[in-house]
């Protein structure tokens, strides 16, 4: 079924292998924009840099619409998160070992996130990057392996492998960290 349009209830129709216009664009930022948004908060763990990602990505979009045809602009946007996520963590690893040498210590904006919201980040916290975004692509966002691969520049088989060691890793780590109650 094709997506309808939030304002007039119409269908969407992106006609595929054509540059964007401004019909499109407008399109995509309402069928791509809360998935977009879901998947950097779960990444970076907090509401500014996961919008900053959001509304970068979308810039970007448009400034390269010319190249970016409509059926590869969701691929796209996603690439373009996943990259723009990288440099922020490793900027703020930067950062943090800065602030680490001269023995100041930083506090996380974002602590009033929900239990099992905590959980998730505490599970996935330490995972490699490229583990992480395939694990919250999958497993909260629910994209085909086909998909994630297309995202983020990779085989449909090295997405299953990557995305089973970080189920193994998440796995190993809940067992470590918790008892569950019988």
């Amino acid at each position: 079924m094709l997506p309808c349009c939030n304002f007039c209830d119409q269908q969407i129709v992106l006609l595929p292998d054509t540059i964007l216009n401004r019909s499109d664009y407008n399109t995509c930022v309402d069928l791509h924009s809360d998935a977009l948004y879901r998947f950097c908060l779960h990444f970076l763990r907090d509401v500014e840099p996961a919008r900053d990602t959001v509304q970068d990505c979308f810039e970007k979009l448009w400034i390269n619409k010319n190249s970016v045809t409509t059926d590869k602009a969701k691929s796209w946007l996603f690439t373009c998160a996943n990259h723009l996520m990288l440099n922020h963590v490793k900027r703020n690893k930067v950062k943090q070992q800065h602030l680490d040498s001269l023995g100041w210590s930083s506090t996380n904006s974002s602590d009033k996130l929900f239990e099992t919201q905590q959980l998730i980040e505490l599970l996935v916290k330490d995972l490699p990057p490229l583990q992480k975004s395939i694990l919250l692509l999958r497993d909260l966002e629910g994209y085909a392996y086909q998909e994630i691969g297309e995202m983020l520049a990779l085989t449909e088989a090295q997405v299953k492998v990557y995305l089973f060691r970080a189920r193994l890793k998440v796995k190993k780590r809940a067992n470590g960290q918790f008892v569950l109650a019988s």
